[in-house]
């Protein structure tokens, strides 16, 4: 694998077992609670972060909006920590072995999303490594703010 594609990777593993460790904070009641109305619940955004890494590879693959809504409703995890944990799980692992197979050739190639972006699939997983980090840190926000507890999770090296 590509020495920077690696670095990225290993953050987002990183970025990974820290949201599991959150998860481990949270009751599972807990996943129901709506702090603002017309908003994701905790239980939203945790099954949101779940499929994530999966469904970024695949806009930066080239996948239809209509792909992307099959994946999302065929994907979306039952409402448990465990499934959600689960998904979290096999969707980065599915990130990891895509781009862990791409010469650096694949990974300087341009792609154009459905909704007009393009960029090189390196790009791409920088843009899937922010969004995983803006949405973990999300999740640690509702934690300290809404549940208001400490989680004494690590979320950098």
């Amino acid at each position: 694998m590509n020495v920077y594609s690696n670095g990225v990777i290993k953050q987002m593993e990183l970025a990974v077992n820290s949201i599991i460790k959150l998860i481990d904070t949270i009751s599972e009641e807990e996943l129901n609670i709506r702090p603002t109305a017309g908003k994701w619940s905790i239980g939203e955004l945790l099954s949101h972060i779940s499929v994530l890494c999966k469904a970024d590879f695949l806009i930066g693959a080239g996948a239809s909006e209509e792909e992307l809504d099959h994946f999302y409703v065929d994907s979306e995890p039952e409402a448990t920590k465990l499934a959600i944990k689960e998904a979290l799980i096999n969707n980065f692992n599915y990130l990891k072995e895509g781009v862990t197979s791409f010469r650096e050739e694949e990974l300087l190639r341009e792609t154009t999303s459905f909704f007009g972006v393009k960029h090189s699939r390196y790009e791409w997983l920088l843009d899937t490594q922010a969004h995983l980090f803006h949405h973990r840190a999300q999740l640690h926000s509702l934690i300290v703010h809404v549940l208001k507890r400490e989680p004494n999770v690590q979320l950098f090296e």
